[in-house]
């Protein structure tokens, strides 16, 4: 295994969640290391665009929402094959 230069976090969750993105990682042949940073990086930026709709009064949900694989894992296939149809 080689030397990576990329920053390590570590951060805790429910069993279930891991468990539900486990799963998604294995559908799309990633590592759960990979399809976290992915999510991670989409969310940024999301978060990062200019003309996205302030979103600062929006309610933080209070019980983590159960894991959708299926429907996101499909959803995330959609995107990486338009992606790659561009590069």
């Amino acid at each position: 295994m080689g030397v990576t230069k990329k920053a390590k976090i570590t951060f805790t969750c429910e069993p279930s969640l891991k468990d539900g993105l486990e799963v998604w990682a294995q559908s799309e042949s990633r590592t759960l290391s990979n399809l976290i940073e992915m999510i991670v990086r989409q969310a940024y930026q999301e978060r990062s665009t200019p003309d996205r709709p302030d979103r600062s009064a929006d309610p933080q949900p209070t019980q983590p929402q159960p894991a959708r694989t299926e429907t996101t894992a499909a959803a995330t296939k959609a995107k990486r094959g338009k992606s790659a149809a561009k590069s």
